[in-house]
C-alpha cells in the first residue's frame, strides 16, 4: 500500500508565451542585479585597500621626513 502523505507535488508545466518571456526577462534582470552588487562590493573593497595602502605610505613618508628634519 502506498503512503499518499509522501506524494510529491506534480511537476510544474513549463511556461509558455508571454509568461515564459517574462520569467526569462526577470531571471536575466536578477542575474544582472547580482552581478552589479558583486562588482560594487569588489570595487569598494579594492578602493578601501588602496586607501589603506595610501595612508600607510603617507605615514611612512611623514615619519621619514621627521627623521631627516630632526
Amino acid at each position: 500500500m502506498k503512503d499518499s502523505s509522501k506524494r510529491q507535488p506534480a511537476a510544474e508545466e513549463p511556461l509558455r508565451g508571454e509568461a515564459a518571456w517574462k520569467a526569462h526577462k526577470e531571471a536575466i534582470a536578477a542575474r544582472n542585479d547580482e552581478a552589479r552588487r558583486v562588482g560594487r562590493e569588489r570595487r569598494q573593497k579594492e578602493n578601501d585597500e588602496y586607501a589603506a595602502q595610501r595612508r600607510a605610505a603617507d605615514r611612512l613618508e611623514r615619519a621619514e621626513s621627521k627623521k631627516r628634519n630632526a
